[in-house]
Order: structure tokens, then sequence, then C-alpha cells
């Protein structure tokens, strides 16, 4: 999982009112929480930052143990949303501040008042990854812009993908962006970055994993394809492509189909054709069965 990479500038601390109304519960709740309240500038670096309504919902759900603690904006009360974000957090004994809009904004604009702090994330097993018959797994060779990251951990979730290999440098890792736009999907798929695909590549291929280069030098379309069972969807960045390195590592290249050759898919755009062209195939199939996001 790549670390947080958020800095900003020192905020004083604001402890907002405690959930349970009395001293003696919110000292018991920090102590779980294992000292919640903090400054932006001593979150450790383990910790994601998660904004975003669905995202924050989400990873309380999922993992609230994880849950290091919550911020929310002043005037938390009057929204519908944040009270209900705050009961949630209240069931799961997760304690919070309350801070001034203009430190919650630092993780972003669309950060819609309130930032959750979590130790923790999907790990990629690939020992687990025998346990599935048909199965499709991501190497996305150097995205970017956080907003493509986050669309595509969101379409990986919603067909069922069982892991995203990204590179360890010049690469966007879980920023708050990326949560917010992901809603939920980075609590379900493992993120795994790495200085080498190619080690990852040849496991993937022992474990019978074809990999799939998109790429405009393909000669052969997605929708002609017949997909086997275990697939291996290697993206390449949004404006150089796949490397020539990333490319020896694919079994075949394939394209997209598109009307116009003046441009070209965005990365998320592309992965989700393609993605959703192998859950496609692989549901067709008669023996065919759900797959689940890994936790």
């Amino acid at each position: 999982m790549k670390k947080n990479n958020f800095r900003s500038k020192n905020e004083s601390r604001h402890q907002g009112p405690n959930q349970g109304g009395n001293r003696s519960q919110a000292a018991a709740r920090n102590q779980q929480s294992n000292r919640s309240s903090r400054s932006e500038t001593s979150i450790p670096k383990e910790w994601r930052v998660v904004i975003g309504t669905h995202a924050i919902n989400e990873a309380i759900q999922v993992r609230p143990r994880e849950v290091k603690g919550m911020w929310l904006r002043q005037g938390w009360e009057s929204s519908g949303d944040l009270v209900a974000m705050e009961a949630l957090a209240k069931k799961h004994r997760i304690n919070y501040e309350v801070k001034s809009p203009a430190a919650i904004e630092k993780f972003g604009s669309s950060q819609q008042g309130a930032a959750l702090f979590v130790d923790g994330a999907p790990t990629l097993d690939l020992n687990k990854l025998d346990e599935y018959k048909k199965s499709s797994v991501l190497i996305l060779d150097g995205i970017e812009d956080p907003h493509n990251l986050g669309a595509i951990l969101r379409t990986s979730w919603l067909v069922g993908s069982h892991g995203v290999i990204i590179p360890e440098d010049r690469a966007v890792g879980l920023t708050p962006t990326v949560h917010k736009v992901a809603c939920g999907g980075v609590e379900h798929v493992p993120v795994e970055e790495t200085t080498n695909f190619s080690k990852y590549a040849e496991e993937l291929k022992k474990k019978g994993y074809w990999i799939f280069g998109l790429s405009p030098r393909g000669t052969k379309s997605i929708f002609e394809l017949q997909l086997p069972e275990k697939v291996v969807w290697a993206i390449g960045s949004e404006d150089k492509g796949l490397r020539v390195t990333t490319e020896r590592l694919c079994d075949e290249l394939v394209f997209i189909p598109q009307a116009s050759n003046s441009a070209s898919y965005n990365a998320s755009v592309a992965t989700a054709m393609a993605l959703t062209e192998t859950l496609r195939q692989h549901s067709s199939r008669p023996d065919a069965k759900k797959s689940r996001p890994v936790e």
C-alpha cells in the first residue's frame, strides 16, 4: 500500500465535543482509538487519510478496528450526511474531533466536511489468488492522476477484481482524493506497490494468469479475445501508455476500438471497458461463479 503523502502547516489542536457526553467515556474511547487527537503534521505516513462521505462510511463499516480517529467540520450538526456519519462512528466507538473547515479542506477541496484516519488496507496475498477459478488483476504502469486511480479502484471493486499493482515511484498512491473518487473501493481491493513488475508478472503467470496489455500497437481488439479464466490487464500512464519494459511482460498487446484516432480513451475508462468485458465473458460461461472483492 502506498503511504499517504499529505503535508501541511501545523494546525493547533481543537478538541470537539465528546460522543458520550462525559470525560470518563471520552477517556476510554481515546484509549481505544490509540490517541486519535492529532494535528496534520503528526499523522503517521502509514495511516490513510480518507475523505468523502461514501468512502468514510465504507471504511468505518469494513474496518472499524483500524480507524484511528475522525475529524468533523465545525457546524457538522447542520448536515444530514455528517450527522449520520457521527452516529455510525459512535456505534463503532470511534472518537472524533471538531475542526475548522479550513483545517479539513487541506485534505482536499471535495472533502465534504470530514476526514477519517485509518491504519491498514487490504493486502495482496498472491497465495490467496489460488482460491479463485476466475479472476482479474491490474498492473497500472504509472497512473499519476488521483481521479483516474480512484475511478479504477471503484470499478475494480464493483467487478470483483482481486488486486491492483502500481509502481512505487512516479505514480499516485492512496491519497485522500483517490479515496473520495473510489467511494469505498479502496477498502475492498488490495493495492500493492513495487519497484519490480516482472517479479509479480512471473508469479502471476505461474498461477495461470495471462497478461494482456492495452496498447494502440495491439493487433487484436479486446472484443475479439476469448479471455482465459485468469486475466491480468496492464494499463499504461495517461500520457505515454505502457513502457516498453512492461509491454515485454505481456503475453499479448490488444486495443480498444474507437471511431477517431485523434485522441485516446481516458485510462480509467479504458480499464473499465477491459474489466467489464472480462466480467461479461466470465459470467457467460456455464460454470461461472460470482467473484467477490478481497477483504
